[in-house]
């Protein structure tokens, strides 16, 4: 009996986690045509609806991970949001530096000609 319910219950929770796994899946590979701010944050909420409901239908059963992985996917798609952001910004800095060390070797340049 213990098996049985064992068995019936990964199951079930296959059932609930195979739906979102799946379209998470699908908008993961879909992604070749995103930009990469909205590819990291679909990865974010994909991540983290599928930990959420893990987590929720171990705690709470089928309700649990229901409610898993709403906030699951709201937290993983705003930490997917940030850290592009943050990539973007360090990116553009270093592309910043690189442009004003460029910039002085021209001024040391036409200073020696002329």
């Amino acid at each position: 009996m213990t098996q049985t319910m064992a068995t019936t219950s990964g199951r079930s929770l296959l059932r609930r986690l195979g739906i979102p796994l799946f379209l998470g899946s699908a908008v993961i590979l879909g992604g070749c045509t995103m930009d990469e701010t909205t590819q990291r944050t679909g990865s974010g909420a994909v991540i983290g609806a599928g930990a959420g409901a893990a987590g929720g239908a171990l705690i709470g059963g089928g309700k649990g991970a229901a409610i898993g992985a709403a906030g699951g996917a709201v937290v993983g798609g705003a930490t997917g949001y940030i850290v592009d952001r943050n990539k973007k910004k360090d990116e553009a800095e270093k592309e910043s530096e690189r442009l004003r060390r460029e910039n002085e070797q021209l001024k040391q340049q036409q200073q020696q000609q002329q």
